[in-house]
């Protein structure tokens, strides 16, 4: 039994709809499922929330949160399902689709239509929130023993004298 990930889908209009990422440390029951689409109803109509996408062609994009952090809102729905006792779900993240205009390029619309610093898009359903990304190393700099210049010893930092003295005089001279 490992992480799965469930989507469920909300329509808004006839171009555009919600789609409702799942993660779940084991694969979920009808009963869960249903309790879930209740969740993410719109005014608690269980109809309104269904496990087929609701806009498909080739033409249909989606767009959503960065998979690296989870959302506030994220937070919420996992309390929410927790307090309902769905205790399995550990990550709910809302996604947008959008069935782009013919007249409109695709890569156009979808620059425009998400924040490239929170969100990405989804080019494919969501089968995971890993990303992949391995963080660097931390480094450290022993202040004390090589003095404010150490601080170069830094990959891929650059500093001038001022920030590296400012530095050494914060960790090193104040005493905290």
């Amino acid at each position: 039994m490992g992480v799965t990930v469930t989507q469920l889908y909300r329509k808004i209009d006839e171009h555009r709809a919600y789609c409702f990422n799942i993660e779940s440390i084991q694969p979920l029951t009808y009963e869960e499922i249903t309790c879930l689409r209740l969740i993410m109803a719109d005014g608690f109509l269980v109809d309104s929330v269904c496990d087929a996408p609701v806009l498909q062609g080739e033409r249909v994009v989606e767009v959503g949160p960065r998979l690296n952090f989870a959302t506030a809102w994220s937070s919420n729905m996992v309390s929410i399902c927790k307090a309902t006792g769905l205790d399995m779900i550990t990550r709910v993240e809302r996604s947008r689709r959008y069935l782009v205009p013919e007249t409109v390029d695709v890569q156009e619309f979808i620059a425009s239509h998400h924040d490239r610093m929170t969100e990405c898009h989804y080019p494919a359903p969501l089968t995971s929130f890993q990303t992949g990304v391995v963080p660097e190393a931390v480094y450290e700099v022993d202040l004390k023993t090589l003095g404010a210049d150490g601080l170069n010893e830094l990959p891929g930092i650059s500093m001038d004298e001022w920030d590296r003295n400012l530095y050494y005089d914060y960790f090193v001279n104040q005493q905290h």
